[in-house]
């Protein structure tokens, strides 16, 4: 069974992206900053898979697709296991073009692959890496990261009320996240052209014009994202979709330099 957001077109993204806060928001008070913490934990509680992977470890098969090149399809496959472990493997072209792992403890490797090799790398560059690609989305761990979130009212898109809450955490953009009123599932995201306490912006940095999470599956009693895609650099659009299963532990996932797929 498969739950279904309503209607999430491609140009409704760009009207919401288009029509959202100012980047300097207001300081909010303390009740909208209570009211918007409560909508992000409640959406964060039913994306959370931890609890399903104590005996057994996630696989993520994600299809990655440019709509402008539809044949040039990028494979990520991920593994997550208790304990911060974690594998992931980009593969291209029927090649694996980058790949990292974790034993969560002292090692962590990342393939290089310019030399089809594998290097050792420190604890914080692969906790940069990793963080991007936790299926849970940005908004896991939020306090840890030291972002502030505050209710930011209703908007209507599509004529269906939605809470929109406005997010802005050192070293990234301004966000202003759209959740479903009714189910409380996050289905659109927007960046601001501005990052907390105005920072500089980092030229390396890609501004996402708006991220869209249309459809999220039933699993093992998470309900976890199954259909999305975004729109970069005014032109770029990506849709991706992603499949998931348990699988039985196995240690070589994540002590072992190897191509898994």
């Amino acid at each position: 069974m498969k739950v279904f957001l309503f209607a999430l077109l491609l140009v409704s993204a760009g009207s919401a992206a288009a029509q959202t806060a100012p980047t300097a928001a207001a300081t909010p008070d303390s009740a909208a900053r209570a009211q918007g913490e409560a909508i992000v934990n409640r959406y964060l509680t039913m994306v959370d898979y931890s609890p399903m992977i104590d005996d057994s470890v996630l696989f993520v098969t994600s299809f990655v697709v440019d709509r402008a090149y539809p044949s040039d399809t990028m494979i990520l496959y991920r593994w997550w296991q208790r304990h911060n472990r974690s594998r992931v493997e980009v593969w291209q072209n029927g090649m694996m073009d980058d790949a990292m792992y974790t034993d969560g403890n002292r090692l962590h490797r990342r393939f290089v692959s310019g030399n089809r090799s594998w290097a050792d790398i420190t604890q914080g560059s692969y906790s940069d890496r990793i963080v991007s690609l936790d299926i849970r989305g940005a908004l896991y761990g939020w306090e840890a990261k030291g972002a502030e979130i505050a209710y930011a009212g209703e908007y209507e898109l599509e004529g269906t009320k939605v809470d929109q809450v406005f997010v802005t955490c050192p070293g990234m953009f301004d966000r202003h996240y759209f959740f479903e009123k009714e189910s409380g599932l996050l289905f659109l995201v927007t960046e601001d052209n501005h990052i907390y306490g105005d920072q500089k912006i980092d030229e390396r940095m890609t501004r996402c014009d708006w991220r869209g999470w249309h459809e999220f599956v039933p699993f093992r009693g998470c309900l976890l994202p199954s259909s999305e895609s975004y729109q970069a650099n005014q032109n770029q659009t990506v849709i991706i979709t992603h499949t998931y299963s348990c699988i039985a532990p196995d240690d070589r996932l994540f002590t072992e330099d190897f191509r898994k797929r």
